[in-house]
């Protein structure tokens, strides 16, 4: 059947096109297409095995591949992870339109249901090629784009995964989940995704909702209407508004309030916020990113967080390593900051012994970048009375002393008192006996224990924590 278009719609294109297809009327069908509306190049195969092969060794611009072929989801695991990515839109029938659906999370750009439309067909092929020019633009910016991360930089193989994730991403509107330990920076990879993506003009609002005030999350994500609640003395709008067009981090993301949970979800879903005490909806165009540095799945089974929220926030997953899992990445980063610090300080560059690295990649940094960072400032700061080398002893003296081997064995002699306790009940223990040593004092408890006010108080709830206050 003769294939229908109007090719004045489209304009010609050039490039390399790849297409994947079991059936071979499908791939000259498509083929006479693309070249007809000039495609300098189209490589094609109908073999899986000989598909993989020509994604691994050929220059391409564009992949089309047929899903439902035999290892259709490994070529397209292939095509989207190579560096750069390659965009691919995907062939699929109507009985399988939930695969393609699948298929779009994981990175395809388009999909195209057969028998092929033309029409159907040049559409997303453009489509692609805009996102290949977003891909291209990153990749020919790839030592700089690690700078223009800030203080996220690393030649680890660790690192190559999450700067690749941050290039796959960045495109897409898509929400995007960051988890890893305090320290690890990632509101760093937050902040690259918005720089890399086409929003990158719009604002990059950042907000810890560990650090909203109980009761006034609500108003602070969503805003409110001057009288709406006791203290609203004006209209106030929301981070949403103030993201208007951009991006918006919400960092420790588990902290939030199941209340506004509910509400952060629908807003999500419609794109729409309404101010507290108002009836009127408000559109916003908003790209969220979350972060959290604890296990969303658990908070989920302990009825903390919201299972459709986490799905919803969940579309990209990026996990941040920690520094002790890509230790190769300290002598770059030690370098880095002492020179950073020296800069902004006014002082010489100074020298790092090479001992000085080795000890430090011994130790295991539980707070991670974060915690290298102020060490090494601190070694900076000690250099400036006149010695400009940064040696061994100098960093031992400011290493933790538990960064050492502990051993737990027990002497022959003496014989253990251990008592087999749940983690819970330990937790509730050091709270109350934290809260008792305070006085009752939340603030001063919160600090001892090393976590926020919020925190605290949701702990208090949960273990009916009830200390007397002195």
């Amino acid at each position: 059947m003769q294939a229908s278009y109007n090719p004045i719609a489209y304009t010609p294109f050039h490039g390399s096109v790849f297409v994947a297809d079991s059936n071979p009327k499908n791939l000259a069908n498509v083929t006479k297409i693309l070249r007809e509306n000039g495609c300098d190049e189209v490589v094609g195969a109908t073999d899986g095995t000989v598909a993989e092969q020509l994604l691994k060794t050929q220059s391409l611009d564009v992949a089309i591949i047929d899903i439902n072929m035999p290892g259709g989801m490994q070529l397209l695991n292939i095509a989207i992870t190579l560096t750069p990515p390659l965009p691919v839109v995907i062939f699929t029938s109507y009985a399988t339109v939930k695969q393609a659906v699948q298929a779009l999370r994981l990175g395809a750009v388009d999909y195209v249901v057969k028998p092929v439309d033309a029409n159907d067909l040049l559409t997303a092929v453009h489509r692609a090629l805009e996102r290949k020019r977003v891909f291209d633009h990153v990749s020919d910016k790839r030592v700089e784009a690690r700078t223009e991360f800030g203080e996220l930089l690393g030649t680890s193989n660790a690192m190559e995964v999450v700067f690749n994730q941050i290039r796959r991403a960045a495109p897409f509107k898509s929400t995007v989940l960051i988890t890893g330990e305090s320290g690890t920076g990632k509101e760093l990879v937050a902040s690259a995704i918005h720089s890399l993506s086409a929003v990158s003009n719009g604002p990059f609002v950042a907000i810890n909702c560990s650090a909203l005030p109980v009761g006034l999350a609500d108003s602070e994500l969503f805003g409110h209407e001057k009288g709406s609640f006791t203290g609203a003395t004006q209209d106030r709008q929301g981070l949403f508004e103030a993201a208007q067009g951009g991006t918006l981090f919400l960092d420790e993301i588990g902290d939030l309030e199941m209340q506004v949970q509910t509400k952060l979800l629908r807003v999500l879903e419609e794109q729409k916020v309404r101010h507290l005490g108002a009836s009127q909806f408000i559109n916003v165009n908003v790209r969220v990113v979350a972060a959290s540095n604890v296990d969303l799945t658990t908070a989920v089974k302990m009825g903390r967080f919201r299972e459709d929220l986490y799905y919803r926030l969940n579309v990209i997953h990026i996990s941040v390593p920690s520094l002790r899992a890509r230790k190769s990445d300290i002598p770059l980063l030690v370098r880095v900051f002492a020179e950073r610090f020296a800069d902004q300080n006014g002082i010489a560059p100074v020298e790092i012994a090479d001992r000085c690295l080795d000890r430090m990649a011994e130790y295991d940094w539980p707070g991670n970048v974060r915690e290298l960072k102020n060490m090494v400032e601190r070694l900076v700061i000690y250099a400036a009375d006149g010695n400009r080398a940064i040696g061994e002893k100098d960093i031992e003296s400011i290493l933790p002393i538990d960064d050492r081997t502990i051993s737990l064995k027990y002497p022959e002699s003496q014989k253990s008192d251990f008592v087999p306790r749940r983690l819970d009940e330990v937790e509730r223990d050091l709270i109350l006996d934290t809260l008792m040593h305070t006085g009752g004092n939340r603030t001063r408890g919160a600090e001892i224990l090393g976590i926020s006010v919020r925190t605290l108080q949701r702990k208090i709830i949960e273990y009916g924590v009830t200390p007397q206050k002195t």
